[in-house]
């Protein structure tokens, strides 16, 4: 009898668990989208989970169990807990790890396909954000922030992130952000 004492590939690890957790999400967001649309249906599970975990970095609490939960990562954590040395990962940072790994490698070039994946954060420009989320959207999901004016000029914050989406994906993206109507 052999038995080998080699570590799991960690890489492997968080592919796999990342890749699970989006495809649960992906199939579940595609369910309650083919409710209100009887046509073709065209989104991005990995863009939407990406803007979620980007939010879920500033989230605490019941907000940030909830998202866990569309994330699909509350499902058996014994299993998907990784131990790095001595310290076991918290569930939520954990899930920032693996987004920044799931980037990292799918951003590396090929000679098969092209894909980037590029993210951004607009946010109010009066708003005064923490500098260690910043510095964290930075780091687990290569974004930075874009300072718009939502408040007074809604119209031509939609146009420049539409701009920004043309600019991005080299102009296939053809559906953007509806006018916006002010609410108080």
């Amino acid at each position: 009898m052999v038995l080998s004492l080699q570590k799991p590939d960690i890489t492997q690890i968080i592919m796999d668990s990342l890749g699970a957790a989006n495809t649960q999400f992906g199939f579940a967001l595609f369910k309650e989208l083919k409710k209100t649309n009887d046509g073709n249906v065209f989104f991005s599970p990995v863009g939407i989970s990406t803007a979620i975990g980007m939010i879920l970095l500033g989230t605490r609490g019941a907000t940030a169990s909830q998202l866990q939960k569309v994330f699909h990562f509350e499902k058996d954590t014994d299993s998907t807990r990784i131990k790095t040395g001595e310290k076991e990962i918290g569930e939520t940072e954990k899930i920032h790890q693996y987004f920044q790994k799931f980037l990292t490698e799918i951003s590396k070039l090929s000679n098969e396909y092209e894909l980037n994946i590029t993210n951004r954060l607009f946010g109010e420009k009066t708003y005064l954000f923490l500098q260690k989320y910043l510095d964290y959207v930075e780091k687990y999901y290569h974004a930075s922030l874009e300072p718009v004016d939502f408040l007074n000029a809604a119209d031509e914050t939609r146009k420049k992130i539409n701009s920004w989406v043309e600019l991005q994906t080299n102009e296939p993206i053809f559906v953007s952000l509806s006018p916006c109507v002010k609410t108080s």
